[in-house]
């Protein structure tokens, strides 16, 4: 059998697509190839963000030309050069669509799939192999050992994603932080610096924050992005966004509660 996923979107839904397949090479007691490939969602190598994954069937690759999601724009030539390799190739593969993945791939025997959705159940066995670079992990550290027992993290997403703004408002984030009590302080990560100075100035000297610009399109950016989530993830809850794997990401990696703040 043969498995090549390539992990599509931004850097959280290719998190959850990594544990994922993770969970898929433990099902079938088989390697799975996972293929990174920057693109303007998330541009920025694995390698450049996280340490090796210790696990003994998932091997990620930067991957080719070849391994490439097909578009109009290349006349859909990676697809074409992949015929010969694999028996099914499913674009934006969903399990709601097509089904469990392993069940797939014991059908087919080898299969591509190009995907930024969760493609099985994953848990803590999958979540605590993602490990930050050494100088990205000394950053979290660092921001880290300001919180106290009573920090609670707040993801607001803002500049790409209206649906998740219309629901997850401002005023439904600050009622959300106020109920936490006056003894609560907030580790607040976004990608709208003006949200930040709001909350700041709502919760003065109760509020911790990267000063980030919130872009995907460069190493260094989706390098903060990746300080943010572990942070988060070190809190003792996270206040999340409406429709944001980043909000999910965060409470899965440090297997505390998730609220999602609603107008």
């Amino acid at each position: 059998m043969k498995l090549t996923i390539a992990a599509q979107g931004g850097l959280c839904n290719r998190l959850r697509v990594l544990f994922g397949a993770m969970a898929v090479a433990d099902e079938l007691g088989q390697e799975v190839r996972l293929v990174w490939h920057p693109d303007w969602q998330c541009e920025a190598y694995f390698d450049e963000l996280f340490l090796p994954i210790d696990h003994p069937l998932l091997r990620v690759a930067n991957g080719t030309f070849l391994d490439r999601p097909s578009s109009h724009k290349e006349l859909y030539l990676p697809q074409l050069l992949r015929l010969p390799l694999y028996r099914k190739q499913v674009k934006l593969f969903h399990p709601d669509r097509h089904g469990a993945l392993a069940d797939a791939v014991r059908r087919h025997r080898r299969l591509y799939i190009n995907t930024g959705y969760q493609i099985a159940p994953y848990g803590p066995k999958q979540t605590t192999l993602l490990r930050p670079l050494p100088e990205l992990q000394a950053q979290i550290d660092k921001i880290a050992a300001k919180f106290t027992p009573r920090t609670v993290g707040v993801h607001i997403r803002r500049t790409d994603n209206q649906r998740s703004a219309e629901i997850s408002t401002d005023a439904a984030f600050i009622e959300a932080m106020r109920r936490q009590g006056d003894d609560a302080d907030f580790f607040i990560a976004s990608d709208d610096g003006a949200v930040k100075w709001e909350l700041r100035n709502a919760f003065p000297a109760r509020t911790y924050s990267q000063d980030t610009d919130g872009r995907r399109d460069n190493a260094f950016s989706v390098a903060d992005a990746v300080i943010d989530l572990f942070c988060l993830a070190r809190t003792r809850m996270v206040i999340g966004s409406y429709w944001s794997s980043f909000s999910d990401v965060a409470a899965e990696l440090g297997q505390i509660p998730l609220e999602i703040a609603r107008q």
